[in-house]
């Protein structure tokens, strides 16, 4: 073999691994980047675009958890939407997929934002002796708690008095006054 036919075939082999190593590539690409339709995700109901804001005492409540659940009478299933409040409050529901909103109907709301605390705050008098050292450094090294920093009825639907209707048309803008009794529409 000449050294020519040697490197027309290395050209040949090179070129040919590209294009397979090219499409190979792209079918998965294609194949994850997109939803799948199956006969279940055709079999869900459908859902509308909600969102809105979250307010305790006049203020927007950041990095809190929204639900909001329906039960479809014609399905005999409960169906919840979750969505996380944003630095301004602001929070976008998924029930299947990201952004894809609720559906339509009469929701049961939810909200909690929880955080982790523990010990006991810093005593205002600085210890005079060991023992005292000691009492105080271990107050403080309590086991860490979760905390809800929102009153608790918020976080439970029977509690809560919260609730929200989503139309199919819209706008499904809910504005959750933590301090009022339930949420207003834009």
């Amino acid at each position: 073999m000449s050294m020519m036919q040697h490197v027309r075939r290395r050209k040949v082999f090179a070129a040919r691994l590209v294009w397979v190593v090219a499409c190979g590539t792209m079918v998965l690409a294609i194949g994850c980047s997109r939803y799948v339709e199956d006969k279940w995700s055709r079999a869900r109901p459908a859902t509308h675009r909600a969102g809105g804001v979250v307010e305790y005492q006049g203020k927007p409540v950041p990095r809190a958890i929204v639900t909001f659940v329906a039960r479809d009478e014609s399905r005999g299933k409960e169906f919840a939407a979750v969505g996380f409040t944003d630095d301004r409050g602001r929070y976008q529901l998924k029930t299947f997929r990201p952004g894809d909103g609720a559906i339509a109907g009469s929701h049961r709301v939810t909200i909690e934002k929880r955080s982790l605390g523990g010990g006991q705050p810093v005593a205002d008098k600085l210890p005079t002796n060991r023992e005292e050292y000691e009492a105080q450094r271990a107050a403080q090294a309590g086991a860490a708690k979760i905390v809800s920093e929102l009153p608790a009825r918020y976080g439970d639907a029977k509690t809560s008095g919260l609730t929200a209707d989503v139309t199919e048309k819209g706008p499904n803008d809910f504005v959750l006054r933590l301090d009022d009794s339930g949420p207003d529409r834009k």
